[in-house]
């Protein structure tokens, strides 16, 4: 019996990862039944966000000498977004931490938060995919931490990481541009009918599409991971496949 394939987008992606029990048991129970297919895309969109706010979460760690300030930090992190998936990855690390105020507490959590770093959110991404669908080569999907030894500012002896997680529209890294000049009758579509909305996201959206009608390279860059994400997956999305 062939089994009926399900397309995972980030945010399951993420929930899947360093969502809370409930929530991890009830996705693989519901997900269990299909065979599983997600994106190079997609991945690119996790690594620039779970990851790279993993980097951040790990830094605040080495920052702070008590644990309890860490999360104050996240708390007062002006990005709430990135605050809120460190606060899913401290969640996820802290099932397993005593968080006692010692600084064995401490260097545990950054050596859990290394680990993590450097090996489990991609090898977590990839658990139970059967196909990585990859329509645009991005360029942010194989880029990794990698380990930093800043002049100043840090404590001496500690080590952080850092990630590439921003694309650039006149560095041409990815098939992006050339995909959406194939996708040419979907935006026309979208920026006729998107044009109507009362949402101004939307409308936003609907303009980029016009813009990227006469110059496919618009797509790349800040306007590909800042706006258009899921626009680029959801016409990367085969037809046969539906969205979860």
């Amino acid at each position: 019996m062939i089994q009926q394939a399900l397309f995972l987008e980030t945010t399951i992606q993420i929930e899947r990862v360093v969502g809370s029990r409930a929530r991890q048991l009830e996705l693989r129970q519901e997900l269990s039944p299909f065979r599983l297919v997600t994106s190079r895309y997609v991945l690119g969109e996790y690594i620039r966000t779970l990851v790279k706010d993993a980097v951040r979460l790990h830094r605040l760690v080495a920052e702070n000498a008590y644990l309890d300030d860490v999360m104050t930090a996240i708390g007062q992190y002006p990005n709430k977004r990135e605050a809120s998936r460190m606060a899913l990855i401290w969640g996820a690390v802290m099932r397993s931490v005593h968080p006692e105020r010692s600084a064995d507490a401490r260097a545990d959590l950054l050596d859990r938060l290394a680990r993590v770093i450097e090996i489990s959110l991609l090898n977590r991404f990839m658990a139970g995919i059967d196909e990585m669908i990859d329509v645009s080569a991005c360029g942010l999907a194989v880029e990794r931490p990698e380990i930093w030894h800043p002049l100043a500012a840090e404590p001496p002896g500690e080590e952080i990481y850092r990630l590439r997680s921003q694309c650039v529209r006149h560095v041409r890294e990815c098939d992006l541009a050339e995909r959406m000049a194939g996708w040419r009758q979907e935006l026309e579509a979208l920026a006729a009918g998107l044009a109507r909305e009362s949402d101004s996201a939307l409308v936003r959206i609907g303009g980029l599409c016009t813009k990227i009608l006469q110059d496919p390279t618009v797509a790349r860059g800040r306007n590909c991971t800042w706006y258009l994400a899921d626009l680029v997956i959801a016409l990367a999305l085969p037809e046969d496949i539906p969205l979860y």
